[in-house]
């Protein structure tokens, strides 16, 4: 897995609630000049809310129109059965790795995130990239199971999500045998020197991502501060923030999102 920027993708929407294919493409030809991997169908795509077909044309459509960049799978299921099936069918489809989250639930405990890690990379048939965070799944790895997971032959990487900065400083310096990608766009410059970021931003300021991850900004907290703001990326609708302004510059047809529901405009 290479270092750099991964566009955490918006799922673009037809008026009757398909995957739009002309939106992909739109969307892709704008990001392809400045990402380094594209990763459908994680929280920035609404994939807890995606139907098969929708996840399926989703994935179908980014590995169509991603030129020579990696795709990422995100797979946002709440067992370890029905994440190897999703992981199956995107192999199929083309995708380069595997991006998902521990089992839901809070009672799960962390030998059982250990052995869903372990079973992803055994039967997956993909590459594994651990979404660390308790937002999805309810549950997280504490630091000592997920340097365990990182030491398994196919863990390639950790999108840290737990909303702590000095968590993602530690796991870089403990070395953990996988790349560390931060992933909460109000913590890249308190994360240290992370191996990427994975971040919906990307969807509307692809330049600026790659700018600020290497280091080419005279003022990266102000430019970074700016754009969180704009997009509403610390809200919790971030993604209809992010498709509304994709939107009006017509990129995308329409700012739908899953539950149809909409941005005022």
């Amino acid at each position: 897995m290479n270092q750099g920027v991964i566009a955490a993708l918006v799922t673009p929407f037809s008026e009757t609630g398909e995957v739009s294919e002309k939106g992909v493409a739109r969307l892709l030809d704008t990001l392809r000049p400045h990402v380094d991997a594209l990763l459908p169908n994680l929280s920035t795509g609404e994939g807890r809310l995606l139907t098969d077909r929708q996840w399926e044309d989703m994935l179908g459509a980014t590995v169509r129109y991603a030129g020579e960049l990696p795709v990422l799978a995100g797979v946002l299921r709440p067992t370890t059965e029905q994440v190897l099936e999703r992981a199956r069918v995107a192999a199929d489809l083309g995708a380069h790795g595997l991006v998902a989250t521990s089992p839901y639930g809070t009672g799960v405990t962390q030998d059982e995130i250990y052995r869903h890690f372990a079973e992803l990379g055994e039967r997956g048939g993909l590459p594994v990239i651990v979404y660390h965070g308790t937002e999805v799944s309810g549950n997280a790895a504490d630091f000592d199971t997920l340097l365990r997971i990182c030491a398994l032959p196919s863990v390639v990487g950790v999108k840290d999500s737990s909303g702590s900065s000095a968590f993602t400083r530690r796991l870089v310096e403990a070395g953990p045998g996988a790349r560390v990608l931060a992933g909460l766009e109000h913590l890249l410059l308190e994360s240290g020197p992370v191996d990427g970021y994975v971040v919906a931003l990307a969807n509307v300021e692809p330049a600026l991502c790659a700018d600020l991850f290497a280091g080419r900004l005279d003022d990266p907290a102000s430019a970074l501060a700016a754009a969180c703001e704009r997009y509403g990326l610390e809200k919790d609708d971030w993604y209809r923030w992010v498709k509304t302004a994709l939107f009006r510059r017509g990129v995308l047809e329409n700012d739908r999102t899953a539950d149809a529901g909409e941005v005022a405009s």
